[in-house]
């Protein structure tokens, strides 16, 4: 399981998180390998009885990130690299350009999740509503109704939240890492059926005002609204 995906039933169902970032530096993959692990083998929720309010305190900060602007490294259990260029405009826009040589572009205006591929020329497309990036692309994000937490555990640096989606087993479960005094997220893993975390750093973020609402137009949607004007 990973940020990137060949098909577009892949690509949606792996793209649920990709709204959540906020980051910072990560350490290696072996690191955060062993941290996933050791965090595996202790309580699922270290703070039960508070385990509501803190929730809240994640919506409430993930809701207050409306612009983002950053670049992404994706590292895969195999040793690939891959990266690329990352844009979100809660709520609605998301906007995922790879680095060459690889060509595919990833686009939501809003309506709908496109995949292009610019050198083979095909796109790919569904409604927003339908795939789980909706729920991360809304306007009020509510981690409690929206998907399954699975464990909370937290400590004086960090908070770990492992969060699933019920209704398809084969997405695995993405473990997020948030600093613990601004809640922003840190970075995560996903680890799917093969127990083979893949990781995802972000860099160069920032929180810009206003975004180009250009990012987040097709070349269809484009057209069109020459058309009309």
């Amino acid at each position: 399981m990973c940020i990137i995906s060949y098909s577009l039933k892949g690509m949606y169902k792996l793209l649920f998180f990709i709204v959540y970032f906020t980051l910072i530096s990560f350490p290696s993959s072996g690191e955060i390998t062993q941290k996933i692990k050791d965090l595996n083998s202790a309580a699922p929720f270290t703070d039960v009885k508070n385990l509501t309010s803190d929730l809240k305190l994640i919506n409430n900060a993930m809701n207050s990130t409306i612009h983002i602007e950053g670049r992404f490294v994706q590292y895969a259990p195999d040793g690939s690299i891959i990266a690329g260029n990352l844009f979100i405009s809660r709520p609605g826009k998301l906007r995922i350009e790879y680095d060459s040589p690889n060509s595919l572009l990833i686009v939501s205006d809003g309506v709908s999740l496109i995949q292009k591929d610019v050198n083979l020329g095909t796109t790919d497309r569904v409604p927003l509503s339908s795939t789980p990036i909706y729920y991360f692309l809304k306007r009020n994000i509510n981690l409690d109704k929206d998907v399954v937490v699975t464990s909370l555990i937290k400590n004086e640096e960090e908070w770990y939240i492992s969060i699933t989606d019920p209704s398809d087993e084969a997405i695995g479960v993405l473990n997020i890492i948030l600093d613990a005094d601004k809640l922003s997220i840190k970075g995560w893993t996903i680890i799917n059926g093969s127990e083979n975390p893949t990781y995802v750093k972000l860099t160069d973020i920032t929180y810009p005002g206003i975004l180009n609402p250009r990012l987040f137009l097709t070349r269809e949607r484009n057209r069109r609204k020459k058309k009309n004007n």
